[in-house]
């Protein structure tokens, strides 16, 4: 009887633990969180090295299957798409099982599919196996390697951001000339075998990806107060954060901060949501650690600079409200999995005009994205006459200015008036334009001019997207935007490399894919203009709802 009460006392005290503190992960913004940034970052360098250095190698799958351009086109197309779409089952399993063991049974798919692509007997089963089976492989290894970031980074998350998207440029860099002298060398079929084994380094990559252990810390629990139009909430530490920080916006009110999407009352309202007060349980270990639970997981950029950060007294308190546990009165084992892939697949988010201007310009874009890696060479060898050991560095030419420009672009979108928007408008505007002039590119000096200027200016697109996005949702709705964001995306890539391949078997010329591919840009630059239209008109009405109720107020 002792015993038993001496087990029901502990239980209690365990509950009443249990209501007064979290579980929180907090990231160490360095120590392993280096190693583990190396390994994303070779995780990065492999896997859009080798998707990008394709164009390099098509040609030799083109002879040995005697198939037309679309058909080779439609490999890597398979390949790229479902490695995009992939990201909304890739991170319900990382939030089930954690990124180290899906990191690394991505790795093995993908190696292991493409290896077997060796013997495939006809450009269908080319397809499946490379295509196919190997993309999503590639989507479950990738999208591991974002999360890690965010997981192990906050006050450092734009700094190691940069560093492993670094990776993407360097791959792109590297890999087209080393494809083309193994397979010049080896022949297509022991070449694609040595890069079969350079992917599966993704898996010893994922081996590092170690979760991070949880600490408690103490809930802030505030009284919930039904409060008229008329009462003045009761202040507390955190009200007197946010009226503080409130009088330091109305100070600066005559200087409006062109770099934000948001107004004023928005960031409030964000910011209130992050700290409001919840009837909610307490965090448990297991959810703590859970990566996609926490609302900034997939964030690039500055995390300090957001309204829900910068609402926050400290790092663990901005961690701890940030983390978000979906609660059901009948939990299931497969719960954490469901959470997140319902809330990565959430198409309610396209309700908001913003976000159905956005992903339909991102469709436009992602049109003619994969064609200068596709046909630039080709072009070169085919149709300009450049030798082949010439024409394989138009790759690593539009690789290394699309790094400088990742990573600068962070620096240029600071310059007054220059909003992340603009950045990346202006951006696909030049990419578009420079692309309709690729038929008038007769020489290699010109070909050479045209991938510096087209790698550099598409970079603002592809590195600044993911903060748009939140300047135009919010943290809340981040990743359920993003996630849309790159399944439209997949959309686009599994349809446009094909019927542009069709296009070439057709008219015999790349000249008219690079057109379709120059106009894509510029239909999809002038969307984002119109969004940026729409964002200001939306910033111009709220302003005039916070003037009309403060005036009534008065």
């Amino acid at each position: 009887m002792m015993k038993t009460k001496e087990t029901k006392t502990k239980k209690s005290d365990e509950l009443e633990d249990d209501d007064e503190f979290d579980y929180i992960k907090v990231p160490p913004d360095g120590g392993f969180g280096w190693v583990v940034l190396i390994a994303c970052f070779l995780i990065n360098m492999i896997i859009d090295g080798f998707l990008y250095a394709f164009g390099a190698i098509s040609d030799d799958l083109k002879q040995h299957f005697a198939c037309k351009e679309w058909a080779v086109s439609l490999v890597i197309s398979i390949a790229c798409s479902c490695y995009l779409l992939s990201a909304p089952l890739a991170s319900a399993l990382c939030n089930k099982w954690g990124c180290r063991p899906i990191g690394i049974i991505g790795g093995i798919i993908a190696a292991l599919s493409v290896a077997a692509s060796v013997y495939a007997p006809s450009i269908r089963i080319m397809w499946l196996l490379f295509g196919f089976i190997a993309g999503i492989g590639m989507g479950l290894v990738y999208l591991p390697s974002i999360v890690m970031v965010g997981y192990y980074f906050e006050k450092k998350r734009a700094i190691a951001t940069g560093i492993v998207t670094a990776g993407t440029g360097i791959g792109s860099i590297a890999f087209g000339p080393f494809s083309r002298f193994l397979f010049d060398k080896l022949g297509w079929k022991y070449g694609l075998l040595i890069l079969a084994c350079i992917l599966s380094g993704c898996a010893l990559c994922a081996l590092f990806m170690r979760p991070l252990k949880p600490i408690r810390k103490r809930r802030i629990l505030e009284p919930i107060q039904l409060l008229d139009a008329n009462t003045e909430p009761a202040p507390s530490t955190t009200s007197a954060l946010l009226n503080e920080n409130k009088e330091i916006g109305a100070s600066h009110s005559s200087h409006e901060d062109l770099n934000t999407l948001e107004t004023a009352t928005e960031n409030r309202l964000r910011a209130n949501s992050a700290v409001s007060t919840k009837s909610r349980q307490s965090i448990k270990a297991e959810d703590a650690i859970r990566p996609m639970y926490q609302e900034d997981i997939l964030y690039p950029g500055n995390v300090q600079q957001l309204p829900e950060y910068q609402a926050q007294p400290d790092l663990e308190t901005y961690v701890q409200e940030t983390t978000k546990v979906p609660e059901t009165n009948k939990p299931t084992a497969m719960k954490a999995f469901w959470d997140t892939f319902l809330a990565m697949t959430n198409i309610n988010v396209l309700n908001d005009k913003k976000m159905s201007i956005l992903c339909l310009a991102n469709i436009c874009s992602m049109i003619g994205f994969y064609i200068p890696y596709l046909f630039i060479m080709k072009m070169a060898i085919n149709e300009r006459k450049i030798p082949e050991h010439n024409a394989v560095y138009l790759l690593s030419l539009i690789g290394f200015s699309n790094t400088a420009i990742r990573f600068a672009s962070g620096w240029l979108t600071r310059i007054p008036y220059l909003t992340p928007l603009l950045a990346n408008n202006l951006g696909l505007a030049i990419a578009g334009v420079v692309t309709l002039l690729v038929p008038f590119c007769s020489t290699y000096r010109l070909l050479v001019s045209y991938c510096i200027v087209w790698g550099g200016a598409i970079a603002f697109h592809i590195s600044l997207t993911p903060v748009i996005v939140c300047q135009l949702v919010g943290l809340e709705k981040y990743s359920s935007a993003l996630s849309l964001v790159f399944m439209f995306r997949g959309i686009a890539s599994l349809i446009a490399p094909p019927i542009m391949g069709a296009i070439q078997d057709y008219t015999s010329s790349f000249n008219v894919p690079f057109v379709i591919s120059g106009i894509s840009f510029i239909v999809s630059s002038l969307l984002h203009f119109v969004l940026m239209a729409f964002t200001r008109q939306s910033t111009t009405n709220s302003k005039k709802k916070e003037m009309t109720v403060t005036t009534t107020n008065v």
